[in-house]
């Protein structure tokens, strides 16, 4: 099958002038020396480059995220894909329909009816008067603005625009689709509805580059993950793998200045595999889960030294009977004074979602200024009312300023075992109380008749 989405060396850069008049000298002195044959440097702009050298191919029903920071690349990249920029240099081969949700309000007249905008925007994407009629009850239901749909697009409130354009893109069977953050804007009972849309779409046949700075939404929904980094394509592979690189660009001391050892050209044949891209374990042959390895990073002002789990009669342990009661506790030394220490844990499951996080600032505790050279014990103590199945333990420590001393992803595996029936198919017990109580009985109206 062909893959709808192929970019080889995409690369874009950006003319920053230091006066606007510069502008029509530089043009007028670009035609010159086109005339003349020859190009020299220019000092009226700088040049800004929000990409350089990216190459990726999507395949057909892929889920592919995007992550990044602000100023990364990514909204450039996406712009690129979706026809509305030209890069500087490389080729961009699409195929079939590509619908995006770029910017809220992008492609919307704002003095037209919400109406008005789902047909003007359904025949620039090529269909026909007669289909927009057909699907507008279906674009108009899933939107659920009721009667704003009959009002001007420039009364709408953010959320509102989002739910339109959304439904406009998703109802018209598009081969790729390309959202932007878009979905942050809306309430969650809406964000759950468009991931079920998603997820149909992927099932479908469509392929999707979804941009969020959500990690979980990542793990949980693509089947790979692409993280950039001033502008160039940094990492690819399994979203968990990439999320904890992602996590590394948010909380280093610098940014990520280094390209990772990643497959040439960065194929799907090389780093997709849908079977397992949502775990972050590693089966061995026999079905069992085998430990990750540690990804770590910090500037080591602190130090992790030790993590483990101990029981309530201090037995270390690695498997957890759910429901009982473990403190968690993790060693750590300053390698300099420390003055307001943010500690704390993370359990996720081998899927990479977060099912508990917390760190002393969030329970409300303060640490005391802390010497060089002097060592600590970090400890909680949790009810484990996980279900069965394997968890993974990530232990941090970092300064006021969000800046990691020491962060270790995936740092002590372990097992919950023993999962009390009420589980059923949940995650986590909330300890659930049933009761029946009598409100009132309804009278036999047939017996009261035969009486």
């Amino acid at each position: 099958m062909e893959r709808p989405i192929q970019l080889d060396s995409i690369s874009k850069c950006y003319r920053i002038y230091k006066n606007p008049k510069d502008r029509l000298k530089q043009a007028l002195l670009d035609r010159f020396q086109r005339g003349l044959g020859r190009k020299n440097p220019s000092y009226l702009y700088r040049e800004h480059w929000a990409l350089r050298d990216v190459s990726f191919e999507l395949q057909a029903g892929e889920a592919v995220g995007i992550l990044g920071r602000n100023g990364a690349g990514k909204s450039t990249l996406l712009q690129i894909i979706a026809g509305t920029l030209e890069p500087t240099s490389g080729v961009v081969q699409s195929r079939g329909r590509i619908t995006a949700l770029l910017e809220l309000g992008s492609g919307f007249n704002p003095e037209f009816t919400g109406r008005e905008n789902v047909f003007l925007n359904a025949q620039i994407l090529g269909m026909s008067n007669e289909d927009v009629v057909t699907r507008f009850d279906d674009i108009a239901s899933f939107a659920d603005i009721g009667s704003f749909i009959e009002q001007p697009v420039k009364t709408y409130s953010s959320g509102m625009m989002m739910r339109l354009a959304f439904a406009v893109q998703t109802v018209l069977d598009p081969d790729v689709l390309i959202v932007d953050e878009a979905l942050s804007v809306g309430d969650v009972k809406f964000q759950e509805k468009c991931f079920r849309k998603l997820r149909s779409l992927r099932d479908d046949g469509t392929s999707i580059l979804f941009v969020s700075h959500d990690i979980n939404a990542v793990t949980s929904f693509c089947d790979r993950a692409l993280l950039f980094e001033s502008g160039r394509l940094i990492s690819s592979g399994k979203p968990v793998d990439v999320s904890k690189a992602f996590i590394e660009t948010l909380y280093s001391d610098s940014p990520a200045n280094r390209v990772d050892e990643v497959s040439e050209n960065l194929s799907v044949e090389n780093t997709l595999d849908f079977e397992s891209s949502d775990q972050t374990a590693i089966e061995d042959e026999d079905g069992k889960i085998k430990q990750p390895d540690d990804y770590r990073f910090g500037n080591r002002k602190v130090e992790i030294l030790k993590i483990a789990i101990f029981d309530q009669d201090g037995n270390q342990t690695e498997v957890l009977v759910s429901g009982a009661r473990y403190t968690i506790t993790q060693t750590i030394i300053a390698h300099a004074p420390i003055v307001d220490l943010s500690s704390g844990f993370i359990i996720r499951n081998k899927r990479g979602i977060d099912i508990f996080g917390v760190t002393n600032k969030t329970a409300g505790v303060d640490f005391s200024p802390i010497e060089t050279g002097q060592t600590l014990l970090v400890s909680i103590e949790i009810d484990t009312w996980l279900a069965a199945g394997d968890y993974f333990l990530q232990a941090a420590n970092a300064g006021d300023d969000g800046v990691q001393y020491d962060c270790r992803i995936d740092a002590l595996h372990f097992v919950v075992i023993n999962t009390p029936v009420l589980f059923t198919t949940s995650i986590v017990n909330l300890n659930p109380k049933f009761r029946f109580d009598l409100v009132r009985t309804i009278p036999n109206i047939a017996s009261s008749k035969n009486g």
